[in-house]
């Protein structure tokens, strides 16, 4: 699930927002905002301009899912904010990073197989 309507509820609950204070804030109703989430409909231009310059939002990953500064394709902001922070490391606390996700990874596939 990675579409237009999936982005915008990832911003949404990013801000710790319900659908009627989202929507209030972007100028929509939480009826319209539910159905664009859900896929049902798309948003307008000015709800995409709304949410751009409220939550400071790359349009084009917005409508793309393609962060228009490297092209790489992030699922969420999170993947986004991971990135970005990890390019700021050096190459020593990067290979760190990615042992300890490595780490967390297996732990977490060990307890998972402990409840089988």
């Amino acid at each position: 699930m990675s579409g237009i309507g999936y982005r915008i509820k990832c911003i949404r609950k990013e801000n710790n927002l319900n659908q009627i204070q989202f929507a209030k804030s972007i100028g929509i109703s939480q009826g319209n905002l539910s159905e664009i989430e859900m896929g049902n409909s798309n948003p307008s231009a000015e709800t995409l301009i709304s949410i751009r310059t409220q939550y400071n939002v790359n349009l084009n990953w917005l409508l793309t899912g393609v962060d228009s500064e490297d092209g790489a394709t992030y699922e969420d902001n999170y993947d986004k904010k991971l990135i970005d922070v990890f390019r700021g490391l050096n190459d020593y606390d990067k290979k760190e990073i990615i042992e300890i996700m490595l780490l967390k990874r297996r732990l977490k596939s060990e307890i998972n197989l402990s409840y089988d």
